[in-house]
């Protein structure tokens, strides 16, 4: 039986999550341009300055706001 050497298997499963990753947000990119849109509301926070400002309903992909009822 052959002994697993513990790096070797972490650089595995971690180009293993990265091409996952990679492969979702081509499919949402590609779903995104046929009308697709992930809305919720926006909101822009300066912790800074110590505020929060509303920015209405906007897509969560391309920052696009909603435009109609």
């Amino acid at each position: 039986m052959t002994q697993l050497d513990p790096a070797r298997t972490l650089r595995l499963v971690a180009r293993m999550r990265w091409l996952g990753e990679r492969a979702t947000d081509r499919m949402w990119a590609v779903a995104h341009r046929f009308g697709s849109h992930r809305w919720h509301d926006g909101y822009e926070t300066n912790l800074e300055r110590g505020w929060t400002r509303y920015r209405g309903v906007r897509c969560a992909v391309c920052d696009e706001p909603w435009e109609g009822w």
